[in-house]
Parts: C-alpha cells; structure tokens; sequence
C-alpha cells in the first residue's frame, strides 16, 4: 500500500513539474518564434516540448514571468500577440536583429517592470502604449532606429529608475514630465535630435544620479546642469558635432 501511495506522489510531483500555461500566452511565444526565425536562433526551441523547458523562458505558477532571449539572433519583428504575455515582469530581447514597430500591445504588460531591447533595428514611434506600463522600474531602448518624441504621459511611469533611450532618432523637447518621476536614477537621451531647453528643474531631483545629454540640439547646451553638492550625479550636456 505504501509503494502505491509513493508511486501516486511521485506521479503528480512529475505531471506539476511541467507548466501548464494558458494557450494565449504559449501562442504568443510561438507567434514571437515564427516572427523571429525561431529556427536560426542560436539558441532554439523544441516546440514541442514543455514552455517551461524553452531557452530564457522563466515559467512561474504557470505563468510566463519572464523572457530573455539576448544575443539570440532574433531576426524578424515583434508580433502583435506579445501582448497576450500580461504576466510577463522582465522582457530582455537585446543585441538581436528586431526590426520594425513596437507594437501598441505592449501596453497590456500591465506587470512589466523591465523592458530592455538595446542594440537592434527598432523604428517608428513609441506607441502611446508604452505609458500604460506603470510597474516599469527600467526602460532602456538604446541603439536603435526610434524616431517622434517622448510624450508628457512619461509622468505615467512613476516607478521608473532608468530610462535610456540613447543613440536613436528621437526629437521634440524633453518633456517637463519627466520632473515628476520622483525614482529616477539614470536618464540616459544622449544622441538624438532632442532640441529646445534643458529643464534646470533636473538638478532638484533628488534620487538622479546619472545625466547624459549630450549630442543634441538644446538651446542651452553650453550652460550645463548643476547638480547639488550632496549627490554624485554625474552630467553629460553637450551640442551635435
């Protein structure tokens, strides 16, 4: 009787070993592998094999929780389903070959507190969506093709400590938004075509300690940004060359 018994555990502990996550969030992965040449990644999947077992899937209460395929050789787009991972809390896709527009469903990564898509071929504008994600602590979108500017609903994103959005196209002002992000660490927006004045309001905000600027068109570049004695707030403020 025991024997039976202890096959029975054994048995379960097996079958919930394996995550059943729901069909919307597996479709998603799958749309993303397809949209992506799945099968050229350096690191692929076995499509038929569990979600859990998937290269830089992090599978938690058969949820999606995470997905970090870095320097994965991701050549494609982002599919349109990447919305339907709402329990998704770090999105990693950086140094690939993605190409063309977020997509405004990324809004719906309602959970999403990192998003990181550094070095690959990303244009268009940043969807409005983008400012729904108010759990984002980090949004670094570096070395990309990124063009428009950066609306005032960034006042949305009030847990943001990094925001990187250096090397891209972006243009517009620097909106006054972003004095409200009272977490801010790192503002990063050097190498656009970011153009009129640099609020001098940034040298009061207290958790700031890095500021890089530079390579835009402001109109008060030269006048550079005096941070407080009693923080070690480093700043870059420079003019295109």
């Amino acid at each position: 009787m025991k024997s039976i018994f202890t096959l029975f555990a054994v048995a379960f502990l097996s079958l919930s070993a394996f995550a059943e996550v729901s069909s919307n969030q597996k479709q998603a992965l799958i749309d993303l592998y397809n949209a992506t040449n799945g099968s050229e990644w350096n690191t692929t999947w076995n499509l038929d094999a569990d979600v859990s077992t998937w290269h830089g899937v992090r599978v938690i209460n058969n949820n999606v929780v995470g997905l970090n395929l870095s320097m994965n050789n991701l050549n494609g787009h982002l599919p349109e389903s990447l919305g339907d991972l709402d329990a998704l809390v770090t999105l990693e896709l950086f140094f690939n070959r993605i190409q063309g527009e977020l997509p405004s469903s990324i809004g719906n990564l309602k959970n999403l507190k990192v998003l990181v898509l550094n070095g690959n071929m990303l244009d268009g504008k940043l969807p409005e969506s983008i400012y729904n994600l108010t759990k984002l602590e980090q949004l670094m979108l570096t070395s990309n093709n990124l063009s428009g500017s950066i609306s005032n609903d960034v006042s949305k994103l009030e847990n943001l400590e990094v925001l990187n959005l250096f090397d891209n196209n972006l243009n517009g002002n620097l909106p006054l938004a972003v004095l409200k992000l009272e977490n801010l660490k790192e503002l990063n927006l050097s190498n656009n075509q970011l153009a009129g004045v640099v609020p001098a309001e940034l040298k009061n905000m207290k958790n700031l300690k890095t500021l890089a600027l530079a390579s835009n068109n402001f109109d008060n570049y030269n006048e550079g940004i005096a941070f407080k004695e009693d923080t070690n707030a480093t700043s870059t403020l420079a003019s295109n060359e």
